[in-house]
């Protein structure tokens, strides 16, 4: 097929739905192109950015008929931060388009079309229902226009700009962060601009200012608040962690990381505690969690116990069976399955995520449970003799970060054979690639049900069960 476009083209298009991952997918003589920041329905100018033999992509430039389906976006940053990109679309057709992005994943990369999908289970909050927001320190600032002309174009403190590592959008608020992220950014900003400290620069390497970042507790109302820094001199934020102490009633905890990796991590070379203690508490339905600065623990809390009740369903324990959590973070999963298995083993690589979830079974009087430190990337082949010493698993719970599983993890669980499989995904086009290999091992897909952890982005959660045919 010639291309009918070429990069640079100006053309009109009808959005016809969401793909995965966001982008509205629209013909330009029976040409497919996929465009960003959209929403089906919409007629729009766009211009071609990219033009493969197969489809191309595109910006759009202005709209020429809005959708029906469209509603004006609460947040004044949309069209720049890229963030919440499904902002513009109904609730309820947020839903709706998701349920069906699952079903075409499962359909064109697996070719499972006679199983059983499930309606996906909506959030009870679209909007501050962040528990954990990472904000970036940028010493360049992505201009919009003359929107907020009067900052200063080397400072920002905010977002990355979409497809441009080294900006940041500036931002005075962010819709679905905790409730004090106004104010915390204006009291950083402010100590930042009136002290000089200069924001870092991931082009040059330079400044001092990397990362800030929220967590706060659903339950307890406990706000914890991290600065990142790319030298290790706390003392020229110790007055800020007492001006922060001293406007906002609930923080609970002040830390300087301090880190020089060069990379976007915000994992520390060494941390102090400025104020408060050096964790917050966090309950799921009656479990109360210990979160650390660095560990792992959903982002949504009021989804969470939606989502692990559905896990809990998906499992369907009957109290004498053993269960493998893998990627158990600081065992969150497990302590909630615990009542209701004979003993679970948790697998996490991260030190500190492995002695919070000690310390949370403890905290929840829970003792059926063993937590194992390793890589599950090559544990099961490096370490074998963990395995000779652990009983086998009836189920496994898999819940991988987006990058899914090692695709030789995938065959150490079809050698390791559990009779269940419950896999969890905020990816899931690689759980389908995952799962694809699972069904050829002789796994049967039982059900699969989104799970709306993340509204106003194109994020999915889906839960997959799995049973050994």
């Amino acid at each position: 097929m010639t291309k009918p476009v070429r990069k640079g083209d100006i053309v009109d298009l009808r959005i016809e739905k969401l793909v995965y991952g966001g982008k509205g997918l629209a013909r330009y003589n029976d040409y497919v192109v996929f465009v960003k920041n959209c929403v089906p329905g919409q007629k729009i100018k766009a211009k071609i950015y990219r033009a493969k033999s197969s489809y191309g992509e595109a910006h759009p430039i202005r709209i020429l008929e809005h959708s029906a389906v469209e509603i004006e976006p609460a947040c004044p940053y949309f069209e720049h931060c890229g963030g919440c990109n499904h902002q513009d679309i109904a609730y309820d057709d947020q839903l709706k388009f998701k349920q069906k992005q699952v079903r075409d994943l499962y359909s064109r990369m697996g070719g499972f079309d006679n199983i059983k999908f499930e309606s996906i289970a909506d959030a009870d909050r679209q909007f501050r229902y962040r528990n954990k927001m990472e904000f970036a320190f940028s010493a360049h600032r992505w201009l919009m226009h003359d929107f907020e002309a009067e900052k200063p174009h080397d400072f920002a403190l905010g977002l990355r700009a979409p497809g441009y590592y080294w900006k940041a959008v500036d931002i005075d608020d962010c819709l679905i962060a905790p409730e004090e992220t106004e104010q915390v950014l204006d009291i950083v900003r402010t100590y930042a601009l009136k002290n000089d400290l200069q924001p870092y620069s991931v082009r040059d390497h330079t400044g001092y200012l990397r990362h800030l970042v929220l967590r706060k507790s659903a339950q307890t109302d406990q706000l914890m608040i991290i600065i990142v820094t790319n030298q290790d001199t706390p003392e020229k934020i110790e007055a800020l962690s007492a001006e922060l102490a001293s406007k906002i009633p609930n923080l609970s905890s002040f830390i300087n990381s301090y880190t020089t990796n060069v990379g976007g991590t915000t994992l520390p070379e060494k941390t102090h505690l400025l104020y408060g203690k050096d964790h917050i508490i966090d309950k799921i339905d009656e479990h109360e969690f210990i979160i650390s600065p660095n560990s792992f623990f959903q982002t949504n809390t009021g989804m969470a116990a939606k989502l692990y009740t559905i896990i809990k369903e998906k499992a369907e324990l009957n109290g004498d069976e053993i269960i493998w959590d893998l990627y158990s973070g600081t065992g969150s999963i497990s302590i909630y399955l615990a009542d209701q298995a004979r003993q679970i083993i948790g697998f996490e690589i991260v030190p500190e995520a492995v002695q919070d979830a000690h310390k949370n079974a403890k905290r929840n009087n829970v003792d059926n449970l063993k937590f194992i430190e390793g890589n599950l990337d090559n544990i099961f082949r490096k370490q074998a003799e963990i395995l000779e010493k652990l009983p086998h698993p009836d189920a496994m719970i898999i819940d991988p970060p987006r990058a899914g599983m090692h695709p030789k993890l995938v065959q150490n669980v079809i050698e390791i054979a559990p009779r269940k499989i419950v896999y969890v995904s905020c990816k899931p086009s690689t759980q389908v690639r995952d799962v694809n290999k699972l069904v050829d091992a002789k796994y049967a897909i039982n059900s699969v049900k989104p799970v709306d952890m993340f509204p106003q982005t194109s994020h999915i959660e889906v839960v997959t069960r799995l049973t050994k045919k």
